[in-house]
């Protein structure tokens, strides 16, 4: 282990991720330091000689990582855990993670505890993860914008959140107007701006962090895409709802390999943490394609939305730092970049319905002339395309057991909150395992049996 820890820290100071002092795009440098560490990490840490692991995850994104860094940090050496991903240095889907925005502004009282979870472990990232990262965090606040159809909700939402000891503004469009001259306030009827703990974030920084500290604590990394499952039947197993001796369980899956070689893998628990492929994977086990507990299957689907940077602004925009991240009644967004004099924004589509791109970027642009008319004008540059898993059931994520394998625990679903929340969601997988129960944070509600009683779980506060 020492060894081991002494080779990942060589490879932080090779790459010179352990300190950052001078103002670099956050774009080219969060890409630079996943590509490079990622790239050198995961080869070193490959090991096609494992055969069993008590714990596999498959998925190496935001969960998937921060479920392995809390197994690791909660149970040591005592339990050993693997994490399974086809693509891991992201060479084939050049995914790049452009923000991460922490927003406390939920209905859900699980949104809004998790929300405050990650500003503290953000605030101490450095505790938790490798000394020398820098996840940027600057908590310069969340404006969201209501028109009159999301008044009652915004007000309603402000005093849950005031209850949780949240601290809130609720402001009329004259202080919109004065506060933020550069805004259109048109069809706004009522703001409301956090006053801590909210705003933008490094992401890529603290996706590398995960998986250098996850691998520092012992949990290995390989490349590999999971083709089958071993299922096999029990015969003095019972389940409620199962005929007697029908059920059957997983305890080995095959994966193909970087070298084409297909493997198996035996495992105690299974994490399915896949992001928009979780699907893929629950179908392996007939998931949604066999009868009874088998018969619903996971509402996971892929969605994709442009991120775009407006560059010479001329000053039209915010030019103060400490401008807040603005969410906007039509799902638009739009942060400042940093010292730069661009911003970031983009347009949030209905994740319910898989819009094609072409339709999205009309509504981004349509919403930016309205909202912010002065940079109509303005050059528009795609910067990147985000792509996140979507539970069309209800938008929720869904996290825990699988009703009839047991020993198989879903963590996805989770869409654009998957990146903010994936601190106190790799928590609550690991209390699930060590402890047998959340402990912290009680997110029974997410479970997957919501779907077998019809109950879905809204988040009204998202637009």
């Amino acid at each position: 282990m020492a060894s081991f820890s002494r080779t990942v820290f060589k490879t932080l100071k090779k790459n010179n991720i352990v300190q950052y002092r001078t103002y670099v795009n956050p774009f080219t440098r969060t890409w630079n330091i996943l590509s490079k560490e990622a790239k050198s990490g995961f080869k070193k840490n490959y090991d096609y000689d494992i055969e069993h692991t008590d714990i596999v995850v498959i998925g190496g994104g935001f969960i998937g990582s921060s479920v392995a860094y809390w197994l690791k940090t909660k149970a040591g050496e005592g339990l050993s855990v693997v994490v399974l991903d086809k693509d891991p240095i992201y060479k084939k889907s050049k995914k790049i993670y452009s923000h991460g925005v922490l927003s406390q502004h939920y209905s859900l009282l699980e949104n809004i505890y998790l929300s405050q979870y990650s500003g503290e472990f953000l605030r101490n990232i450095k505790e938790h993860l490798v000394e020398g990262i820098d996840i940027q965090f600057y908590p310069h606040g969340y404006l969201t914008l209501a028109s009159e159809k999301y008044v009652n909700k915004l007000e309603n939402n402000m005093s849950l959140l005031k209850e949780s000891g949240i601290n809130n503004k609720l402001l009329t469009v004259e202080e919109i107007q004065r506060a933020y001259p550069w805004i259109d306030t048109t069809g706004i009827k009522l703001g409301c701006v956090s006053t801590e703990s909210e705003g933008i974030f490094d992401a890529n920084a603290l996706l590398n962090g995960f998986i250098v500290k996850s691998k520092q604590l012992g949990a290995c990394y390989i490349q590999g895409e999971v083709v089958s499952f071993d299922i096999e039947r029990q015969q003095d197993a019972l389940m409620e709802g199962v005929p007697p001796g029908s059920y059957k369980k997983t305890n080995t899956l095959t994966y193909k390999a970087e070298d084409g070689q297909e493997r198996n893998l035996k495992f105690a628990i299974c994490i399915v943490a896949a992001g928009h492929e979780s699907n893929n994977i629950a179908r392996l086990l007939k998931i949604g394609l066999g009868d009874g507990l088998l018969q619903i299957g996971l509402p996971i689907e892929k969605r994709e939305y442009n991120v775009y940077s407006i560059e010479e602004t001329n000053n039209d925009v915010p030019a103060d730092l400490n401008s807040p991240y603005v969410m906007d009644t039509s799902g638009l967004w739009l942060i400042k970049n940093g010292l730069r004099n661009n911003v970031m924004c983009g347009q949030i589509p209905s994740f319910l319905k898989d819009n094609d791109i072409s339709v999205q970027e009309h509504m981004f642009r349509t919403s930016l002339t309205t909202r912010y008319p002065k940079l109509s004008k303005s050059k528009v540059k795609l910067l990147s395309k985000e792509v996140v898993d979507c539970n069309t059931y209800d938008d929720s994520g869904i996290l825990g057991a699988h009703v009839y394998h047991n020993n198989l625990i879903f963590a996805t679903g989770f869409g654009r909150q998957g990146v903010q929340h994936s601190p106190g969601i790799g928590r609550a997988v690991a209390e699930l395992i060590i402890e047998g129960q959340y402990t912290t944070i009680d997110l029974t509600r997410f479970g997957f049996d919501r779907l077998l009683m019809d109950e879905p779980l809204i988040e009204s506060n998202m637009y």
